[in-house]
């Protein structure tokens, strides 16, 4: 490929665009939802104020309402970056020239890692009851000493693959189950897993509670069989109730 035709595709991180926020500069960093993270510069006297427009906390905002958290991971990262923190807002301040790029550049790192590190935490409290739910629907139906957690399998690649749970059969442990929410921090670890495992499709079952987003569904849907919380009993799941 050119660096001609890389220079075009990165073309978008050239553009400088007035607001009312400040001159809005797009960056290469990017928000839990792969949004870019743009970063604003205003002209204060002889030096500059580089801000991030409080996309980090607008960002966590959409995963979660607790202010506290939102606004620790931010003076985190506002310390990591030596950077100031004013109503959820990260500044650089007093930047001259010189040090404009790598003010934008900590600004733009800052304000991704604030919102990702919310939103790792959410999503880790949200397995967590998801698994929870499903021990418990698990337990109910089959034999404990039959229900493996954080099982580790070799896959075809070489690497060894967990799931939640493992459900031992008459052969050995032969049902793979992983609990699956939309967000690609979730789906894309189970989605690795279970392609990479010899095992049929029917005997991999992947476990949501609330409805999937319809591309997740559909590339779940390739390597697993998908499976409703709620409909565990009628699932194949459901007949293992045998090895009570």
């Amino acid at each position: 490929m050119s660096c001609e035709a890389i220079r075009a595709a990165l073309a978008i991180f050239d553009v400088c665009e007035p607001t009312l926020d400040g001159s809005r500069i797009a960056t290469h960093c990017l928000y839990p939802s792969f949004e870019t993270v743009f970063v604003y510069v205003v002209k204060a006297g002889d030096t500059y104020v580089v801000h991030d427009g409080k996309g980090a906390a607008r960002a966590a905002w959409e995963h979660t309402s607790d202010d506290r958290v939102i606004a620790a991971a931010i003076e985190k990262e506002a310390l990591r970056y030596h950077l100031r923190v004013d109503s959820n807002r990260l500044s650089a301040t007093e930047v001259v020239l010189d040090w404009l790029r790598p003010a934008i550049l900590a600004v733009a790192n800052a304000s991704a890692a604030a919102a990702n590190a919310v939103v790792g935490r959410v999503l880790a409290a949200n397995d967590k009851a998801l698994v929870a739910k499903i021990d418990k629907a698990l337990t109910a139906k089959i034999a404990p000493n039959r229900i493996a957690r954080g099982f580790k399998v070799r896959g075809a690649s070489g690497g060894n693959r967990t799931f939640d749970f493992a459900i031992r059969g008459d052969d050995g442990f032969d049902l793979f189950l992983n609990g699956v929410s939309s967000h690609h921090a979730s789906y894309s670890l189970k989605y690795v897993a279970f392609s990479d495992i010899e095992a049929d499709r029917s005997n991999k079952i992947a476990i949501r509670e609330a409805p999937l987003k319809t591309d997740v569904e559909a590339l779940m849907a390739q390597v697993a069989t998908i499976v409703p919380l709620a409909s565990i009993d009628s699932s194949k799941v459901g007949a293992y109730e045998r090895f009570r």
